[in-house]
């Protein structure tokens, strides 16, 4: 084999990792200060301070567990961060309950009922915090002995010496604790705890005394003292599963495999009654804590009259989440129905609403988001080509310039440049045209097109954008 196929089959078996960037991985948390104040730029979010510091005292009433069955709306106009809010507030409550994000259209499938589909959202973001005591044995490995018979048809034996500060023992090995030891590569200097009940061996880390083998172990090595007192001990255990895990486990023949197929089907109400019964009963026990969540619907406008009269009657459960629902809708019709609402949500569901208002972002704002988006996307620019975008933003919408960066950034990278420039902004706008570009297009070739409706209010407005396009247009060339 030549050098040259040799360079191609070793470039072939290279492996390449890629991270994805998405609409909002910037997302880190609400950027609020111990005092609840929000920073105006912190965690990913820019603006929106009334927004936020609402937010985060809706996530506070969660943590401590003061509010189950609550309903908060995030409304605004599109573009002004209302998923945005709901990704932040879904960050805050990662560490405690559990969140679950949404859009009103997956209710609907052809599987379930929507009514199940509901539920089973709801119980999904009902967290049971699940307490048990456990038997382990803790301890420095002082020596591991295992014997390999002659022949392959023998058992292995073995034997593993385990100390404390106070104790010593030498336990005997099976075959499954073999297995095991082999697998994890317990050597002696290595602090372990063995699962009674399972058997499972966990390593934690190697012993203090070893620190002279810190240069053949690596920089990866966690060294940690030798536990004290005696080798076997209880230790408390907590496991956190929500109340659909539980639901789907027991109505399943195959247990807790069945949350790994995804077909959950439809599940009985009598084996929720029962499963309600139980996680009571372990609650006045102190086996467990149930731990209301939240559960995030998107585009709430979509959901019907049937949905938003379940939801009322849902959220008066004891064991409801917080439910944060998001519209960019105005005064529009209850779907189902040709009743006027605001937001399309019955009066009866909104007067037991805590409503958040979003508002339009700023000059400035824009600016801060860009940077931000930059960063996460790891494209630099300069500063006319950051303003030529903050400009777009206003005159088009800032979606569809957060959009402009990647492509931007594929143009520079092309011309072999380090920073995007005025012209690479320009020529990924020509190219890919934004929603009143599109719709003037649309209006000018009408007959053209299968089934074209016009209105003249979509005309007029078609119009006010074609002109404020060429102006941005002029000022990009100048």
């Amino acid at each position: 084999m030549d050098i040259g196929s040799h360079d191609q089959l070793a470039k072939a078996s290279e492996v390449i990792l890629t991270n994805r960037v998405g609409v909002h991985s910037h997302i880190r948390g609400l950027g609020l200060s111990n005092e609840m104040e929000p920073r105006q730029v912190a965690q990913g979010l820019v603006g929106q301070v009334k927004a936020r510091k609402a937010a985060g005292y809706i996530v506070k009433m969660v943590k401590e567990g003061r509010v189950t069955g609550r309903a908060v709306l995030i409304a605004g106009q599109p573009g002004t961060g209302k998923t945005a809010l709901a990704m932040a507030i879904a960050k805050e409550m990662s560490d405690g309950a559990p969140a679950t994000l949404m859009s009103a259209s997956e209710i609907f499938s052809p599987e379930v009922s929507t009514a199940e589909a509901l539920t089973q959202a709801l119980r999904r973001s009902v967290g049971i915090r699940i307490k048990e005591e456990t038997e382990i044995i803790e301890g420095e490995v002082v020596e591991v002995t295992i014997e390999r018979p002659a022949t392959t048809s023998g058992a292995k034996a073995g034997r593993l010496t385990l100390k404390t500060t106070e104790m010593e023992t030498i336990y005997d090995l099976g075959g499954k604790m073999i297995e095991s030891v082999i697998k994890e590569n317990i050597t002696a200097g290595d602090i372990i705890t063995i699962d009674k009940a399972t058997g499972r061996i966990a390593k934690l880390g190697r012993s203090f005394t070893r620190a002279r083998d810190y240069d053949a172990q690596g920089a990866q090595a966690r060294f940690i003292q030798t536990p004290d007192g005696e080798l076997q001990k209880r230790k408390e255990v907590t496991h956190m599963v929500t109340l659909h895990d539980i639901d789907v486990i027991n109505s399943r023949q195959q247990g807790f495999l069945a949350l790994f197929s995804g077909d959950t089907g439809e599940i009985k109400q009598e084996v929720r009654d029962q499963i309600n019964q139980k996680v009571s009963e372990w609650k006045e026990e102190g086996k467990a804590d149930i731990v209301p969540g939240i559960l995030f619907i998107d585009e709430v406008h979509m959901l019907n009259i049937e949905c938003f009269a379940f939801l009322n009657r849902a959220l008066e459960a004891d064991n409801a989440p917080i439910v944060i629902m998001a519209t960019n809708r105005g005064i529009t019709k209850i779907r189902g129905t040709n009743e006027l609402s605001p937001h399309g949500i019955p009066m009866d569901l909104l007067d037991r609403t805590l409503i958040i208002m979003t508002e339009p972002y700023t000059s400035a704002e824009i600016s801060s988001i860009l940077k931000i988006r930059c960063e996460e996307e790891d494209a630099s620019l300069t500063e006319s080509a950051l303003s030529q975008l903050s400009d777009l933003a206003k005159e088009t919408s800032l979606r569809y310039v957060m959009q402009l960066i990647m492509v931007s950034k594929v143009l520079c990278k092309r011309r072999k440049a380090t920073e995007i420039t005025t012209e690479d902004v320009l020529k990924s706008y020509q190219l890919f045209s934004d929603e009143k570009r599109s719709e003037d297009w649309l209006n000018q070739h009408a007959d053209q097109y299968l089934f074209h409706h016009s209105a003249p209010e979509i005309n007029s407005a078609a119009g006010n954008s074609a002109a404020a396009v060429s102006h941005v247009e002029e000022a990009m060339v100048m």
